[in-house]
């Protein structure tokens, strides 16, 4: 949250490997995030960041989604190679883009949309989709899309992926956009 103008950031990923390195990255990550945001907030320049703290060292890629939302409900979203966001159980078309550590001069997706009240946005890691049973068979996109009518909580979509079977990590953020209460004048 903004200190002062009643916004959200949230920054959602994938790094790339398993155990130690990948956790080294993710720690690093995190310290350049909460570094980029002492100074800005917008998610272009927070994915630019990162994308630099990457750039030379080796095989250190990671997929990411920056989301600012204003206390009004609009939002800027900004994409380096993450699974965009479904709005109210509907995929946002976001054009794709390379993870981060790609390229030095990597250019992210950006895409500017208004929250109305009670519209949820979900946020999910690749691990939902690609959940795989003991026959092989992916829980895929289209079980994500009926999921999303139907399950009420983050909590929920991620239960059901990981029963159907898991093969990575998962993740799953859920913002509902409330109706701000103004206090009464008298």
């Amino acid at each position: 949250p903004h200190p002062s103008d009643g916004s959200l950031l949230i920054v959602a990923g994938d790094v790339a490997g398993k155990g130690l390195k990948a956790g080294m990255l993710v720690a690093l990550l995190v310290g350049a995030i909460r570094t980029a945001v002492e100074t800005d907030m917008e998610p272009g320049p927070v994915l630019r960041t990162l994308n630099r703290r990457l750039i030379g060292r080796t095989d250190a890629q990671a997929t990411c989604l920056a989301l600012r939302i204003a206390a009004d409900g609009a939002a800027t979203l900004a994409n380096a190679g993450h699974l965009p966001p479904y709005l109210n159980g509907e995929p946002l078309p976001m054009e794709g883009a390379l993870p981060l550590g790609m390229m030095e001069s990597g250019e992210f997706s950006v895409m500017h949309f208004q929250l109305k009240p009670d519209d949820k946005l979900v946020l999910m890691s690749d691990g939902i989709a690609e959940a795989t049973d003991a026959d092989g068979h992916l829980f895929g996109f289209e079980r994500v899309h009926e999921l999303l009518h139907t399950a009420t909580t983050a909590a929920a979509v991620a239960n059901a992926a990981q029963s159907f079977g898991l093969e990575d990590d998962i993740s799953v953020i859920s913002v509902t956009r409330t109706p701000v209460l103004e206090p009464a004048l008298a």
